[in-house]
């Protein structure tokens, strides 16, 4: 394996191929998949806006429990990381953005409003992005759960769904790069489906099989797609949650835009195929929460 494959999101074989790349890689880019490509750049515009913007003006909008707004550098850790020994925390800063709620609901885990920065057009932008992609997350997860031989009851779980997108920003890394100084350190996405859009700057890895890291180059025409941790479990393991990191060596800025389509946090996880008993049922929201208090500096101090 030297390289991801390519997926055609209208192909009529969609969902066979699906299940051949992630059953062995876990990674694809995915073309033809309808967002267009102006509202792609209009996202990216208004990121470098952000991560332009003074320090003390992002942080009015600094991310709290329910985990909307500015995430500064150096603010998370994977620690829960099973590929790596990871002491420093991850040279990123980011603005997330999550599914809109008016209002904080009761027992309902990081439900509550966005934190929007002063920024005109800012807001409809995320906005009418995070709406192009929760119908392409929900349609590639019914090709996902066709390429299991699920039933397509399955997408309960996701009504709705739990989205996040999150604008990243990362810095060149320093010229002596310690072994152990990442962008993003090797891990797993928790949730179900990831699809991240580039700028065109490097340094996403992918773990081959064999142990290497392999890159994934920027592709302007296509979402790089990756299964994550609760769909590997929702196909009894038949999908694969592939570890990745970012490593930014290009002495360049490096911006991304990660979007993640996740089940409801109230949905109870388990193998919907195969053998039932291959991992034990969780439920998705409690899992959030061990997570994102292990890794985030606002989870630890400010979760409820």
């Amino acid at each position: 394996m030297t390289s991801i494959p390519v997926l055609d999101l209208n192909a009529p074989d969609i969902a066979q191929q699906f299940r051949l790349a992630y059953s062995e890689v876990g990674f694809a880019y995915l073309i033809n998949h309808g967002v267009p490509a102006g509202l792609c750049d209009a996202l990216f515009a208004a990121s470098k806006q952000f991560h332009a913007l003074p320090e003390d003006l992002k942080q009015r909008v600094e991310v709290d429990a329910t985990h909307r707004g500015y995430i500064p550098m150096a603010a998370s850790t994977d620690v829960n990381s099973d590929f790596a020994d990871i002491t420093k925390p991850n040279q990123s800063s980011s603005f997330m953005m999550m599914r809109e709620d008016d209002v904080a609901l009761p027992n309902v885990y990081l439900s509550g409003p966005n934190k929007w920065p002063a920024l005109l057009g800012f807001r409809e932008t995320l906005e009418e992005y995070n709406s192009e992609m929760c119908s392409l997350g929900a349609r590639v997860m019914r090709i996902a759960l066709d390429a299991i031989n699920a039933d397509d009851a399955a997408m309960e779980m996701f009504a709705p769904a739990t989205t996040w997108l999150r604008l990243l920003h990362y810095p060149p890394a320093p010229a002596q790069r310690p072994d152990d100084l990442y962008g993003s350190a090797p891990h797993t996405d928790f949730g179900a489906l990831t699809f991240l859009a580039t700028d065109d700057v490097g340094g996403l890895q992918v773990l081959a099989p064999d142990g290497s890291w392999i890159d994934v180059p920027p592709r302007a025409d296509a979402f790089v797609v990756n299964v994550g941790d609760m769909l590997h479990r929702m196909s009894g393991g038949l999908l694969r949650s592939t570890p990745h990191r970012v490593i930014n060596e290009t002495g360049r800025e490096r911006y991304s835009c990660p979007f993640f389509y996740d089940p409801h946090v109230s949905a109870q996880i388990k193998p919907l195929v195969g053998d039932i008993n291959a991992f034990e049922p969780l439920n998705f929201g409690a899992f959030l929460r061990s997570e994102l208090e292990a890794s985030y500096d606002a989870h630890k101090t400010d979760a409820p």
